[in-house]
């Protein structure tokens, strides 16, 4: 395991409990051990973030049609200075 680790208690459903005593006889592994890594499957990594092209919007830079849109940004959306 990495890093310190932190005990904790949690209430299961019936179903909940079987599924992971199920899983952890399945895989050789402690009921523990199968929540840790169900877990760290929901925890993002990091490359999930390199392909995703909502992150990379901006970086080859674009226009949207207007000049210094930033600055005239009333102008374009009210139609006229505020």
């Amino acid at each position: 395991m990495k890093g310190s680790t932190h005990r904790t208690q949690i209430y299961l459903t019936r179903d909940q409990y079987t599924f992971l005593c199920n899983q952890a006889e399945k895989r050789g592994a402690s009921i523990a051990g199968i929540v840790r890594e169900l877990i760290d499957e929901k925890i993002p990594k990091e490359k999930d973030y390199e392909n995703n092209p909502l992150f990379t919007v901006g970086k080859d830079g674009f226009r949207m049609g207007r000049r210094k849109g930033s600055l005239n940004h009333d102008e374009y959306l009210y139609r006229g200075k505020r």
